[in-house]
């Protein structure tokens, strides 16, 4: 099943194939054999190619079809790459068959060709953050070696810890905070068990053999919870 609309769709906004790959988790090659027909993409993939382009799904499949086609800004999406507790190790799991979920955001100004992720929040460290970033929220995040960005006051971050040889994995969000020869991954939080992870400004320092910074926290989000009416 060729997709021509997928093929005007990509050269109305000036776009190349290796553009498009890149938005939708695809290969340039597995695009230009899309656009031609001579592979079918699968739901997923369609899904992710509308939201890039701003229309719906039977846009691309059958334009024809579609009535008046509504253009609207285009979104980039972003996996969801699990979530993040501080204190909590989860095993690493190296193999992961399931397809992953995806939330779409528009472009990073800053920082267009880093690879982002998303994140699910869980418990309390960082709920007097500013922005603040409570229980059940979402964050949107940029691969931190790819911003090219040194540690600053008051950046947050997302760090990785291991133990058992690489084995079990936490990921946390910290406040950076730096001082005369350390450099401090602070919680910001209500709850004042939540301590600061202590680390000399040093890359040779043992340290850091178990601790990586991996993110740049760039968005928050949180759903609105509807409250039902009370009983009179």
């Amino acid at each position: 099943m060729a997709l021509p609309e997928l093929k005007r769709l990509r050269e109305q906004r000036g776009l190349s194939q290796e553009a498009v790959a890149t938005a939708v988790g695809l290969s340039v090659s597995q695009i230009s054999r899309i656009e031609s027909g001579k592979r079918d993409p699968g739901l997923t993939d369609l899904e992710k190619m509308a939201a890039f382009f701003g229309v719906a799904v039977q846009d691309i499949v059958n334009p024809s079809a579609a009535a008046s086609p509504v253009i609207r800004v285009g979104l980039l999406p972003v996996p969801i790459i699990g979530r993040t507790a501080a204190g909590v190790f989860r095993e690493v799991v190296e193999f992961e068959d399931a397809e992953p979920e995806y939330v779409f955001e528009p472009e990073d100004e800053d920082y267009p060709k880093a690879r982002r992720f998303a994140l699910l929040v869980e418990g309390d460290s960082m709920n007097a953050s500013d922005p603040p970033i409570p229980d059940g929220s979402r964050v949107v995040c940029v691969d931190f070696e790819a911003t090219g960005q040194p540690f600053t006051d008051g950046m947050i971050v997302v760090i990785e810890r291991t133990r058992e040889g690489g084995h079990l994995r936490e990921w946390s969000i910290k406040e950076v905070e730096l001082h005369d020869d350390e450099v401090w991954f602070c919680p910001r939080s209500t709850n004042l068990r939540h301590k600061p992870i202590k680390i000399m400004n040093d890359p040779s320092d043992k340290g850091w053999t178990s601790l990586e910074v991996i993110g740049l926290v760039r968005e928050v989000s949180r759903s609105v919870r509807i409250k039902t009416a009370r009983k009179r």
